[in-house]
């Protein structure tokens, strides 16, 4: 049985008006004691009484609700940003209606539901070059923000990761080794294609070659069976081979190193492999993989203030955030020297 303001209140001798000030947050503006406050918490916990969201908007008050969609239900890095989004709305009082599409492949009606949600705020998983989509949460003048790169001039804030900065540390780090021929493995789709032409700005600028015999792109949908793709097509190839190949999500590089697997070529004794992202299968495959580690909690956070924040609606801004390096198992010197 759903237990209300008005069962509280009966049980504590105080009056309704009394409970939903203090479950409101607005009692010790009228010089309630913090004892009583606390009291009427306690009781209200102890009987497992949920504020009833319909009640709430009645009154006008906000939902405190957010929408979330996730641009690739497929994509195991999205995952743990659920997770962290969730602990934060738990934290903070608010629910999350969940929406998304598989493989990116928009489809309206994959989002109109949370639009009958009243919901506060929208955020955004996922990187994508056209969002005409997002429309209707924006002209209803919600606050909304992106984990990841969108259209330019997008009216909601993004917030990123510093990809060049983790890819400069991972192709030093090999470089370091000893590495001179690095390949690339790569999906289609403005994530990896962004990571890819960084990859080649940066070998340039390292005096490398970045020979395009050394790219192998594996496919639309960008998982780990693309990634065994890509690295099939890399390793049917003639000529000299590189020592290492970097794959544009961790992914692929799981999917790089079955391949690896199956064509008894071992890493990293005879080739180096490296990831991007650090999502947890990557410390648990064999060998473990050397990646850039997005801090997805420090990403989640910031997305989240934005997205509850009604200042930030309609506005742009960038926030950038610093990668690591994680070195493990799967990279290692070249054989040749």
């Amino acid at each position: 049985m759903t237990v209300s303001q008005k069962d509280i209140a009966r049980r504590l001798g105080v009056s309704v008006a009394l409970v939903s000030r203090a479950l409101s947050g607005k009692a010790e503006a009228i010089g309630v004691s913090a004892a009583t406050v606390e009291r009427i918490r306690t009781e209200a916990a102890r009987v497992g009484y949920i504020p009833n969201a319909s009640a709430r908007l009645l009154r006008g008050a906000p939902s405190r609700t957010l929408g979330v969609v996730v641009l690739d239900f497929e994509d195991p890095f999205f995952g743990p940003i659920v997770g962290e989004l969730q602990r934060l709305a738990h934290q903070h009082g608010y629910s999350l209606v969940l929406g998304g599409f598989e493989h990116r492949q928009v489809k309206p009606h994959d989002v109109s539901a949370l639009l009958k949600h009243r919901i506060d705020g929208l955020i955004i998983l996922g990187s994508e070059t056209r969002a005409n989509w997002v429309r209707p949460f924006l002209v209803a003048g919600l606050p909304a923000a992106r984990l990841g790169h969108g259209p330019a001039k997008e009216k909601m804030s993004a917030v990123c990761v510093d990809e060049e900065a983790g890819l400069r540390e991972l192709i030093e780090h090999l470089t370091k080794l000893g590495h001179r021929r690095i390949g690339f493995v790569a999906g289609t789709g403005p994530v990896h294609e962004r990571r890819l032409e960084i990859c080649r700005r940066l070998l340039r600028k390292f005096r490398l070659s970045a020979d395009d015999r050394w790219i192998a792109m594996g496919g639309e949908i960008a998982g780990i069976d693309c990634g065994r793709a890509a690295a099939k097509i890399l390793l049917g190839r003639h000529g000299e081979s590189p020592t290492a190949i970097i794959a544009t999500s961790d992914a692929l590089a799981l999917g790089a190193l079955r391949a690896l697997s199956e064509e008894k070529i071992a890493v990293p004794q005879n080739i180096s492999l490296a990831g991007f992202d650090d999502i947890p299968l990557a410390q648990n495959s064999i060998p473990s993989l050397t990646t850039v580690r997005q801090p997805l909690a420090e990403m989640a956070r910031r997305v989240f203030e934005l997205a509850t924040d009604r200042t930030t609606a309609g506005s742009h801004r960038v926030f950038d955030f610093t990668p690591r390096l994680i070195i493990r198992e799967s990279t290692h010197r070249p054989p040749d020297t």
